[in-house]
């Protein structure tokens, strides 16, 4: 059911804004008359004055002129009332806005969370007092339509013979992890850590079209490991060499931006760009790294793959470190800083 109380209060608000907003409307008006009455009289008396009438208007003149409402009390005014004019049509709009999300069935998530968004940023402790209150009404929402959402999701993904974890606005979907934003209408997945779709409409379908599209493009792929294992020894020693490392450790992140180079075509180098670039995701990488190096080990001329877990500083820098899923969920797994090549 509606939160009668806290529409009321809403409503109640609004109409003070109103009348705030009217007095200042106003206001401004009024300057704008008086400024605009006082130049017409005093152009008035110069032409009086200039065609030899036979009253003596110079008292008159001197007075208007040393009046100066407009420079000294008008011009300066009227910027700060049309700012409080701007704020007050934004926060009476949106005291409208959450009044109507609340009041239907279900709550208008999308428009109760820009309604709170610019009722935030206002100084009036009324409005204030009442942000907590709209905070759990939009959290309740989202719930609602997570759980709906989830459970249509769930059944989607059950005819296909798979399954959903995790609870809104975080789903897991095998190694992907799906975050849905209901107030801005879109969901982003991952896989790990990586993000693989930004943005994708908050539909079961179009769900459904993004997970199947990423799980194509990363797990999917004709992949031959020996090859792929021979390819990231030779990034190995190109970053050792460009780096002129003395030890036998080469952060992973390095290796995987010299793994990209190398898979680029000769189109690529003679002219790069978007046209002729070969994309290698960091994901792909992942993936990779664990099925060819951790979960197969395969060897290259009778050399193994080492990992090295980063440290807690490492792990805040996706510059020094990558997550590795090595599990069955997008949280099974570990954060790798360093591989080295050594005798298997």
């Amino acid at each position: 059911m509606p939160n009668e109380s806290l529409i009321g209060q809403l409503d109640v608000l609004r109409e003070a804004y109103l009348q705030q907003h009217k007095a200042a409307t106003a206001l401004q008006k009024s300057l704008k008359i008086v400024a605009d009455t006082q130049s017409k009289a005093q152009k008035a008396l110069f032409d009086y004055a200039a065609n030899n009438t036979g009253l003596d208007v110079t008292g008159a003149q001197e007075t208007f002129s040393q009046l100066r409402l407009k420079e000294t009390t008008i011009d300066p005014l009227l910027p700060d009332l049309r700012r409080e004019l701007k704020t007050l049509a934004k926060v009476t709009a949106s005291l409208k806005d959450a009044s109507v999300a609340l009041r239907s069935e279900p709550v208008d998530v999308t428009r109760l969370d820009k309604a709170v968004t610019v009722l935030q940023t206002a100084r009036s402790q009324e409005i204030v007092d009442l942000i907590p209150e709209l905070n759990q009404e939009l959290e309740l929402a989202q719930r609602s339509l997570g759980d709906e959402f989830g459970a249509k999701l769930r059944d989607a993904l059950a005819a296909q013979g798979m399954r959903i974890g995790g609870r809104a606005p975080k789903f897991e979907i095998g190694r992907f992890v799906l975050e849905a934003n209901f107030a801005k209408r879109f969901i982003t997945l991952r896989y790990g850590n990586d993000v693989v779709v930004p943005r994708a409409p908050i539909t079961v379908e179009a769900t459904l079209k993004a997970y199947q599209n990423a799980a194509k493009a990363i797990m999917e792929r004709p992949q031959d490991g020996k090859a792929w294992v021979a390819q990231l020894y030779e990034a190995y020693q190109r970053v050792r060499r460009k780096l002129n490392l003395g030890g036998t450790r080469v952060n992973i992140v390095d290796c995987y931006v010299e793994m990209a180079i190398l898979r680029q075509g000769r189109a690529f180098y003679i002219e790069p760009g978007k046209h002729s670039i070969s994309d290698y995701s960091r994901a792909q990488f992942v993936y990779d790294f664990y099925e060819f190096a951790t979960h197969q080990r395969i060897t290259d001329n009778g050399l193994v793959i080492r990992a090295h877990s980063s440290t807690k500083s490492q792990t805040d820098n996706p510059a020094k470190s990558m997550w590795i899923v090595e599990g069955d969920t997008p949280y099974d797994g570990r954060y790798i800083a360093d591989v080295e090549f050594e005798e298997a």
